[in-house]
This record gives structure tokens, sequence and C-alpha cells, in this order.
């Protein structure tokens, strides 16, 4: 498995934190067995915090120090939004190697894995942007060997409390202030130094406000650094007013040097409600495209204003976001902002809406397919259109949530409940849960808004999965409830079908007896309109439920009507898992040898389709009918520690120890 190194470099120029950096290896240097490292490093925002932590990351990345690998986490909010703990932590288990099929559901299950596997292997966890200890503690390591590094504007007192170490980073004093301006801008700003003494005394020797200074003297060669002075303290940005925010009058500054297409650029961009963007989602952003938009983009970041990273995403520190965002208000007016976002919000529902057909295909239940869509053509297509699809929902995930809670804030109902329901297809798929439940809630409501009963009760009964597996029931129960009640006003029979399957696999859980009847009112709509898809998956799951319940000549019955009509459909996934449960009902009823043949195809059919999780389900329902075989059974032994170190999974241990009994008792 790939050493994870999530943690971002840090910039080239890095000034005069060798204290800082000393303390932190001290630290790390006295750490005492059984005892978690967590450091926290705060300070004022752009005081270079996260400079300093990665300059340390690289330092031990250098030395080996964590053979585990580092992970990163930022926190960093989103209009007030910031990312949850849950889906934190699965991010940090699935750079770890934990597969999403063995996911714990919760977030104290997660914490608990993660606390197992850092304190097995070392790993570095660094925290970035954290608002509230009660994000932090989950993350603590259980060995001395691993370690948990945050930074955070706050205190965090409560961490101290709890005996984090504590590295408070002050702003830059003049001297090192000035040897980063001239490292920035060279010769020009050696030529002046009385001039850069002044320039970091009105920065407030802040790093991010002396970077931004000194974009705007490279972005302007003409321009004397004694000029850029006078101009703060002419006041007229503001910098050198006591009071008076002087990261945001160098911002200031830095604006007033741009052209008036990348100025009005910079003020949408103050719009964009999400955390970075394309170039493509930028067009449509600032309705700008062509060699316009590709010019003012690089003005801006040139000028220290917009950012871009190694996967050319763009994107606004959010104190600069805040000024951009004031000034579109104020200049560009309340009509015109509102129009940026709505055009980001339809390019982004229309993409999402291909995404989601891509993943689940186009005979999955939606309330009115092609409406989105059209005669567009997809961005995902080919053999690898899911793949891709899923990869690009991925890497909006955020983003994507975020432009779903500002449509709903602009009344674009209908754009909001329409982006939930794509967005169904990753969540459901990677199992992020908490933003599904989010943004379910949101959609649902803005589809009651809309008045759109089918929409809502779509949303509201798929949405009970995610409930049901965060472990409330009660809320699961409460969208079923609602779902049926608004179902059944409609005449829309694939919809109730749909709502009923959910209800029979809420009953798995909760009300065994009743699923399947749940499950045959679902079988029996969708025969009406003839959804063989719907028929197939559903008797599946009954005939799973009826497994469950013992029932296994029934039980039998319906897996194998439903394996010849999974076949029809053509998914593999679902092929497989059906050949599965319908081995384990052969074995239950005596006839090994069919149950050993319908097994051995579940295994290849899961293998072949690329399915770990699935092939070792059949696999362990496979290895009691090889107690005779001992080579098979070594052979399928083996497969599973392989498959289960793959997925993650603790029980990788659990059959290493089955396979060692095994060697140990044919060596006797």
């Amino acid at each position: 498995m790939v050493v994870p190194q999530e943690v971002p470099l840090g910039p080239r120029d890095f000034v005069n934190r060798e204290a800082d950096l000393a303390r932190m290896e001290s630290f790390w240097a006295s750490r005492s067995p059984g005892v978690a490292q967590l450091g926290v490093c705060t300070g004022l925002p752009g005081v270079g915090k996260t400079a300093f932590i990665r300059r340390c990351v690289q330092r031990f990345r250098d030395a080996k120090v964590f053979s585990g690998g580092d992970l990163h986490v930022e926190f960093a909010s989103v209009d007030g939004i910031a990312p949850s703990v849950a889906d934190a932590l699965a991010s940090c288990l699935l750079a770890l190697g934990v597969a999403k099929d063995v996911m714990p559901s919760t977030a104290a299950g997660r914490a608990n894995h993660l606390r197992s596997i850092t304190a097995r292997k070392p790993v570095l966890i660094v925290l970035e942007d954290v608002t509230d200890a009660a994000q932090v503690l989950p993350f603590v390591p259980n060995g001395a060997d691993s370690a948990v590094w945050v930074t955070s504007s706050a205190q965090l007192s409560e961490l101290l409390a709890e005996g984090a170490e504590a590295i408070r980073l002050e702003p830059l004093d003049d001297a090192s202030g000035a040897h980063l301006v001239i490292s920035l801008v060279g010769a020009r700003a050696e030529a002046e130094p009385e001039a850069v003494d002044r320039l970091v005394q009105l920065c407030s020797g802040l790093p991010v406000a002396l970077k931004v200074a000194a974009s705007r003297l490279l972005a302007r060669p003409g321009l004397r650094v004694g000029d850029l002075v006078e101009e703060i303290e002419g006041g007229r940005s503001g910098f050198a007013v006591g009071g008076k925010d002087k990261v945001s009058a160098v911002f200031a500054v830095a604006y007033d040097a741009l052209d008036s297409v990348s100025a009005r650029i910079y003020r949408l961009l103050g719009m964009f409600a999400a955390r970075d963007l394309t170039l493509d989602t930028l067009a449509r952003l600032v309705d700008v495209r062509g060699d316009a938009l590709n010019t003012a983009v690089e003005t801006l970041i040139e000028s220290g204003l917009l950012n871009e990273d190694s996967g050319n995403r763009f994107s606004l520190h959010a104190m600069v976001r805040r000024h951009a965002r004031q000034l579109a208000l104020t200049e560009d007016g309340a009509e015109e902002c509102e129009a940026a976002v709505r055009r980001v919000v339809i390019h982004l529902l229309a993409t999402a809406a291909f995404a989601d057909l891509a993943v689940l295909g186009p005979r999955r239940y939606r309330v009115d397919p092609g409406t989105v869509t059209g005669r567009s053509k997809s961005p995902f297509l080919g053999d690898a259109a899911k793949e891709a699809a899923l990869a690009w929902l991925d890497r909006e995930r955020a983003n994507l949530l975020a432009v779903q809670r500002a449509a709903a804030d602009l009344e674009m109902h209908e754009e909001s409940w329409r982006l939930a329901e794509a967005l169904s297809a990753l969540y459901v798929t990677r199992r992020y849960l908490v933003d599904w439940t989010e943004s379910s809630d949101l959609g649902a409501t803005s589809a009651r808004i809309a008045g759109n009963v089918r929409a809502e009760a779509r949303l509201r009964s798929f949405v009970s999965r995610a409930w049901t597996d965060l472990g409330d029931l009660g809320r699961a129960r409460e969208e079923l409830d609602r779902a049926v009640t608004l179902a059944e006003e409609t005449t829309d029979t694939r919809l109730i079908a749909s709502v009923w399957e959910m209800l029979g696999r809420y009953r798995d859980h909760t009300d065994p007896d009743n699923a399947a009847e749940a499950y045959r009112r679902a079988i029996a709509l969708f025969s009406q309109e003839s959804d063989s898809r719907g028929v197939a998956f559903t008797s599946f799951f009954l005939g799973s439920s009826q497994r469950q319940a013992g029932l296994d000549e029934h039980a039998e019955d319906i897996l194998r009507n439903a394996l010849e009509q999974i076949r029809e459909v053509g998914d593999a996934r679902m092929l497989g898992r059906c050949l599965t449960e319908l081995g384990n009902v052969l074995r239950a009823r005596g006839r090994t040898e069919e149950a050993y043949q319908v097994l051995d195809e579940a295994i290849e059919t899961l293998g072949r389709d690329g399915q770990p999780y699935y092939e070792a389900i059949a696999r362990e329902s496979l290895l009691p009918l090889l107690e005779a075989d001992g080579d098979r059974r070594r052979s399928c032994l083996r497969a599973l520690v392989d498959v289960h170190q793959r997925l993650g999974s603790g029980r990788a241990d659990e059959f290493s120890e089955l396979l060692r009994r095994r060697q140990d008792s044919t060596s006797e």
C-alpha cells in the first residue's frame, strides 16, 4: 500500500522560525511511552501557522520519523460550515487503506479504528484551522509513536488542559520581516532598506500581508517600495489607521492595481460559496471566457490575491474572500451578485446530474429524468465514465454541498432538491453519511417549498438508509413515515415501490418479522411498472431477509428467481451478492456440492468485477465447505487475509490466526 503523504509542501521562502522548529523537535524527542503526542500551533490569522507546520512535516519526512505516513485535514469553514469530524475521520481511514465497504458507520467507530491503526504504526495527523477541541479529540492516537499537530487561531485551552503542547507563533520581527520581503522581491527591495523596514511595520510583521505586498511589487517592476509605503500611509487603504484590519488594507492596495476585468472577476470570486473552483466553473461565475479570463486569472495570481494549487484549482484565502465579497456587494450590486451565483448553481447541477447517470446508470429511479441534462453532452463518456464521474464528485464534494446551500438561500428550490438527488449517487457509493443527511434535508425542504411531493418523498425515503447506518433509527423512521404518506398522495407507482423497498430495509434492522411484507409490496408495485431492475434487486433483499429469518426453503425459491432476474439486468455486483446468499441457503439445507459450485461462481463474478468486500464475504461463506480439502482451505484463508489487509479491515488478523492453526495442524 502507498504510504500517504497528504500534507502539502510549505512555501519556498521560510524565514526565522528556527527557535519554533527546535521547540517542535524537542517536543517530539521528549515524548513519554504510552502518552499521546498532541501539539497545538496557535497565533493570529496570517501569522504563518500553516507554513510552519508544513515545514515541520517536511523535516520529519526527511528524517523518516513517521513510517506510516502523514494525513491532512482542513477544518476551515465555508460560510460558517466546517467539515464534519465523521467525514474527516473517514478520509483519514481511506488514506490508510481502509476500504469504504468496511468503514465504521459512526464517528465513534471511525475514531476507534483510527486509534487502533495509529497504535500499530507511526502516523502523523495534521489538523488545520481547528476551531474547537471536539474536532481534535477523536484523532488523538493511543501510541506514543504517532502524533496529532493542530493549527488554530483559537487558544483551544481544553486541549492544553489535556496535556497538549502549545506552540504560539508571533508575527515576524522587523529583521525577519525585512528578510522575507527581500528574499521575495530581490535587489529592488534590498536597495530601499528604510522603506522595507517601514513596510514591515505597516504589515505588523504578518507574513500573509508581507507576501501580498511583495506580490504587488513583483507585478509592478517600476513601483518602488517607498511608493507602495506612501500609498498605504496615505490612508486610501486604511493601512496606517489604528484599529483597522491591516491585512485587508494590503488586499485593498493589491485590488486597486487591477485592471477593470480582473477587478470584476476578483469581486465576483468573493460570491463563490465554496472552497475552490476550476477554470470552467470560474468562467460561469464571472461570465467571462477565453483569453480575457486567462489573462485576468494570471493577473490575480501574480497580485497574490488568487491561489492556484497543483491541480489547477483556484481559491481565495478566507480573509481575502470577505474583502472581495464586500466589494462585490458594494460595487456590483445584489442583482449581479445573485446572477453570478445562479450561473454556478446551474452549471454544477448539470454536471452532477451527468455524474449521477454515469455512476448509477439510466435505469435508477429519478423524479424527472432528463430535465437537467436535456440534450447536452455528458462530460463522462467511455469505459471509464463511472470512475471519472465518481472522481469528479469526490473532488467537488464540499463545493457541491456549499453550492446547494447557496441555492436554497437564493430560493432556487428546484435546483436545490435536484442537487440533493444527484449527490445521493456519491453518498450511497462512498458512504458519506453525514453529508448525505444534510443534503437530503436541504433538498427535501426545498422540494416541499417548491411543491414537489414526489421529490420530497424520494429524498426522505432514500436518506433513511444514511440515518439507519448512522444508528439513528428514530430519525430514519420519521423520514420513512413522512415519505410513505407523501408517496401515496401521488400516482407515481415506481416512487411508491422504492419507498416500500426502503421501508423493508429499515425493518430488517427493527422489525424483521414484517420486513417481507414491505418487500413484497415493493415488488408488486415495481412489477406493475415493468421495472425489472427494481423487481430484481428488491427480490434479492427479500430473499436475504428470509434467510436471516431462518426460512431457508422460501429464501431459496426467492433467491433463484432473483438470480435469473439480475442476470437479465446485467449487474455483476448484485449477481455476486445473490449467488453468495443462495450458496449460504444451499449450505444450510445440506446441499454441499451445489453450495460449493454456487459460491465458486460468486467468488469468480465478484473478483472479476473488482468487488473485494463482497468477494471476501463469498469466500468466508465457502470456508466451512473446505474442511476436507486442506490445500483449498489454506488457499481460501490466504485470499481472505489478503483481501482484508487491502480493505484495512481488522479481520485480517483473525484469518491469519486461522491460517496459522491450519498450518500447525498439518505439520503435526
